[in-house]
């Protein structure tokens, strides 16, 4: 009985063709009434009456089924199955071998040589219909799985494609979660502008593999007037700061997100059919760029995100989009932390100039000597390509620098002539007394070092410490020259200001010894090609005032 779930199968295969079935035998009389059975069931069938003949004919017309006689004239049924299974192309094709013999041996040697079943004559048509049937339907399974089983290796196949596009995806997100966590642990390292924005502007570049970006930045936090370009990269200089925006003209208008609404990156094409944007949508895309993303912050526009085409040339994605809007709040934040920053910054440096200020209170005769000494170590170090937050702290040690001064006597800070050994000692203490007056201030515990060792010799025979070469650090040793140079150059009540011939070659005289050679060369460089002007102080003094002593008195 047929299988409920085979009988479309079949009904299908036989509504469409029949099966045809080759009988291969040289008694006509015992193959006519199987073929009339067979041919009355539906089947087309076909004789041969040899071997060769078999053969002939299966080359001609490949059958679905051979009935195969075990005696035939010049081939035997054994040839001829064995022939037939040992091609590929009649491989699969289903023999039933007849023969007159019931012996067990005959028997499975027809079933040795590929035989798939096997009949003894004489046999009823009935009998052979069965087996032919039968025979069919497990073929007619065969095809079923067999179609079944390319459907699934099909689907899967297709799962496997989706699933290598889906981790391509993950592994992509998982390597924006990593970029974007690398960037805020970058952003929280430094609170320097110009570093974060360079840093927001590579990740951009290199995370959306883009030919280009830029950051537009407001001028003021608190009354932003204009937005200039700030940082950018992969577009050429003169484009980009030929654009300019105002804080309050339609194309801001236009990208800012609408009440409740996340501020989310712009396609420039889906603006440029607004006539009012065409004046700033135009150079944008002269410039490259075909995205831009406001930057947002507490409700207000920080900056613009400008960015250019896929290096690859394809679209933006959906996870593109996702990705520059991430950046850009990165950016926003990042923005706000270091102009807060700067702002607290500017508060302090206000305060130790308060208290510099202080000092040169109690000495008139060193009026802008602090400042002047911050300008020249600052300039030295810029010199040396110093990063942003050691010059900070350079200029910081340099304001501070005489601020142990606090603590040293009116009379000896006025004193016109030589010093006694005690008065001497007591100046000679303020370097001490400076940076125990830091320590426990945070903001001023980095120029702790500077201040301390400013007098430090690199010949060892400095002060407080006695440090030696290496043992100074370089801002110390930084702030120790500029610090000599004004001292050097300025006016005091004991003695004229050299010229910058004579206070360079004292200073390189003394380098190696007092001062470390290194600065000191990059000092004279600086001074040569212009990068450091010489400060005069105002103060003028008369030749009857001034008493002959060392050009240092703790200055």
């Amino acid at each position: 009985m047929t299988p409920e779930s085979l009988k479309p199968a079949l009904e299908t295969r036989e509504g469409k063709q029949k099966r045809t079935i080759l009988v291969v035998d040289d008694d006509r009389r015992v193959v006519d009434r199987p073929l009339l059975s067979l041919s009355q069931n539906g089947y087309r069938v076909t004789t041969a009456s040899t071997g060769e003949e078999a053969l002939e004919a299966v080359r001609r017309e490949t059958p679905d089924m051979v009935i195969l006689d075990l005696r035939l004239p010049k081939k035997n049924g054994y040839e001829v199955c064995a022939a037939l299974k040992s091609s590929k192309e009649t491989s699969a094709i289903p023999v039933i071998m007849v023969s007159a013999t019931a012996e067990v041996d005959a028997r499975l040697q027809g079933l040795m040589h590929g035989a798939d079943d096997y009949l003894t004559k004489p046999f009823s048509p009935k009998e052979l219909l069965i087996k032919v049937r039968r025979i069919f339907e497990r073929m007619e399974k065969a095809e079923v799985l067999s179609t079944k089983n390319r459907e699934l290796e099909t689907e899967v196949a297709r799962n496997r494609e989706d699933l290598v596009v889906r981790n391509k995806e993950l592994r992509f997100q998982v390597f924006s979660l990593e970029t974007l966590m690398g960037l805020t642990h970058q952003l929280n390292s430094s609170l320097d502008l110009d570093s974060l924005m360079g840093t927001v502007i590579l990740s951009v570049v290199g995370q959306l593999r883009v030919n280009s970006a830029c950051l537009f930045l407001t001028d003021s936090r608190e009354n932003p007037k204009r937005l200039d370009a700030w940082t950018f990269k992969g577009v050429k200089e003169e484009l980009v700061r030929s654009i300019t925006f105002a804080y309050d003209d339609d194309f801001a208008h236009a990208i800012r997100p609408v009440d409740g609404e996340e501020a989310r990156p712009i396609r420039l094409q889906d603006l440029s059919e607004d006539p009012s944007l065409e004046h700033d949508v135009g150079p944008l895309y002269a410039a490259g760029f075909t995205l831009a993303c406001p930057v947002m912050m507490k409700e207000k526009l920080t900056a613009i995100l400008a960015v250019g085409e896929k290096v690859s040339g394809q679209d933006f994605q959906s996870t593109d989009l996702e990705m520059v809007k991430a950046l850009s709040e990165s950016a926003g934040i990042a923005i706000e932390n270091a102009r807060l920053f700067k702002d607290l910054q500017d508060t302090y440096l206000a305060t130790v100039r308060v208290l510099v200020s202080t000092i040169e209170a109690k000495d008139p005769y060193t009026h802008g000597h602090t400042e002047r000494v911050a300008q020249y170590a600052v300039g030295i170090a810029r010199a040396m390509d110093f990063g942003s937050d050691e010059i900070q702290t350079i200029q910081l040690g340099a304001i501070l620098h005489d601020i142990g001064k606090l603590h040293t006597s009116d009379s000896i800070l006025h004193k016109p002539g030589a010093l006694t050994d005690e008065e001497w000692r007591l100046v000679k203490a303020h370097p001490v007394r400076g940076a125990q007056m830091l320590q426990g201030v945070k903001f001023l515990e980095k120029a702790t070092d500077l201040v301390r060792h400013h007098h430090e010799r690199v010949d060892g025979k400095g002060y407080p410490d006695g440090l030696r070469g290496d043992e100074i650090t370089i801002g110390a040793k930084i702030v120790n020259v500029a610090d000599a140079f004004d001292a050097m150059t300025t006016e005091r009540p004991y003695r004229a200001g050299l010229t910058i011939e004579q206070a360079v070659d004292q200073m390189q005289q003394k380098a190696g010894t007092q001062f470390a050679a290194e600065v000191v060369e990059v000092l004279v460089r600086a001074l040569q090609d212009g990068s450091i002007q010489l400060i005069r102080n105002p103060t003028v003094f008369d030749d009857s005032v001034r008493a002959t002593t060392s050009f240092d008195r703790g200055q």
